[in-house]
C-alpha cells in the first residue's frame, strides 16, 4: 500500500508539472497572437499615413513586406507550439491515465485490507460467541 502512496505521489507530481507546461505554452501562444495583432495594426496606421503623406508612400512596401514577414515567422511559431501543446496533451492523457490506474489499484487495496478486517473480525465474534455457548451449556450441565 506504501508503495500504490508513493506512485500516486509521482504520478500526481509529474501530472502537475506537465499542466504547468501546458500552461506555459497557452500563454506564450496567446502572447504570439498579440505580437500579430499588433503588426497588422501598426500596418494599417503606416498605410493610413502613406496615404496622407506620398513622400513616405514609396517605403511602404518594404516596410508591408518585412511585416508580412514578421507576422509569417510570428504565425509558423504558433504552429510550433501548437504541435508542443498536441504532443504534451497525449503526454497528460497518458499521465492522467496512470494515475486513475494507480488511485483504482489503492482503492481496491483499502477495500481488499477492510473487507479482510471485517473477516477476521466476524471469525473473533463467532468465537467469542461459541465459547459463551459452551460456557453456559457447561453452567447448564452443572446445574
Amino acid at each position: 500500500m506504501k508503495g500504490l502512496a508513493t506512485l500516486i505521489k509521482l504520478s500526481k507530481r509529474r501530472l502537475d508539472e506537465l499542466r504547468r507546461k501546458m500552461a506555459l505554452l497557452e500563454s506564450q501562444k496567446s502572447q504570439l497572437k498579440q505580437v500579430i495583432a499588433a503588426l497588422k495594426e501598426e500596418l494599417a496606421m503606416e498605410m493610413q499615413l502613406a496615404e496622407k503623406q506620398p513622400e513616405i508612400a514609396h517605403f511602404y512596401g518594404d516596410f508591408a513586406k518585412r511585416m508580412q514577414k514578421r507576422q509569417a515567422e510570428v504565425e509558423s511559431e504558433i504552429v510550433s507550439i501548437d504541435k508542443q501543446m498536441e504532443k504534451l496533451a497525449g503526454e497528460m492523457a497518458e499521465a492522467f491515465s496512470e494515475l486513475k490506474k494507480f488511485e483504482i489499484a489503492a482503492e481496491n487495496e483499502r477495500k481488499r485490507i477492510k473487507k479482510e478486517k471485517a473477516r477476521r473480525e466476524t471469525i473473533l465474534l463467532d468465537e467469542i460467541a461459541g465459547q459463551q455457548h459452551r460456557r453456559r451449556a457447561e453452567e447448564e450441565e452443572g446445574a
